[in-house]
């Protein structure tokens, strides 16, 4: 997925700022689908500094404009970039940010989101990227990851023993080859986000005629 991005941009002039707006649009519909409508339910997203933070950030707006009462869980380090851009535009719109500040009891409604780490982690974690972690999957509501369980590496699986415990995953594009296999994806699903087929190599074909029927699918394990 990498590669296809930076192609994206090399061959098809799509820039990070385009594939973030349409990942985050992507995002705020699969929480209003997972909950069965957001107005006036809960959702709190816990942001880290990279790409799937800006993801997350996207979201809270639609999800704002929805009647979502989202707030923004800021993890150490969060908001660089693009990031930090949305993260403006958030807080212009009136929706709250502050440090991390998880739920300690559940509600039926609430449903957290993880938009902390991405595909290009260096393991093992450590430091407040690990603590966050672990507060995280310490919270009593369901967590719903962006791309990737934060702290898994998406091609080879390591890092499943002390990633984010998802109840589903929405990863974008096409899915990461550990994503079938590891108990901490949850459900899994894919969102098309506009990248050509072409960008996917010997994949173009399945990725033309995965988002037939719809541009969110859920990945079945067979």
């Amino acid at each position: 997925m990498r590669a296809a991005d930076q192609q994206a941009s090399a061959r098809y002039h799509i820039t990070s700022a385009q594939l973030m707006e349409i990942a985050g649009f992507q995002l705020a519909r699969f929480v209003e689908a997972f909950l069965g409508g957001v107005r006036g339910q809960e959702v709190l997203i816990v942001v880290g500094g990279g790409n799937n933070g800006g993801d997350a950030l996207v979201a809270a707006r639609h999800l704002h404009g929805r009647g979502s009462a989202v707030s923004i869980n800021l993890a150490s380090g969060a908001a660089r970039g693009l990031g930090a851009d949305h993260l403006r535009t958030a807080q212009a719109l009136g929706i709250p940010a502050r440090p991390l500040q998880l739920p300690s009891s559940g509600r039926p409604d609430a449903v957290v989101i993880d938009g902390i780490l991405g595909t290009g982690i260096r393991l093992p974690l450590q430091g407040p990227a690990a603590e966050t972690i672990r507060a995280l999957n310490a919270q009593p509501a369901p967590v719903l990851a962006v791309d990737v369980p934060s702290g898994l590496e998406a091609d080879t699986g390591e890092g499943a023993d002390h990633c984010v415990r998802a109840a589903a995953t929405l990863t974008l594009g096409l899915p990461k080859p550990a994503l079938r296999s590891a108990q901490a994806t949850g459900r899994l699903y894919v969102a098309d986000i506009g990248l050509p087929p072409e960008l996917f190599g010997d994949q173009a074909e399945a990725a033309s005629r995965l988002f037939e029927d719809d541009t969110i699918v859920e990945i079945i394990p067979s």
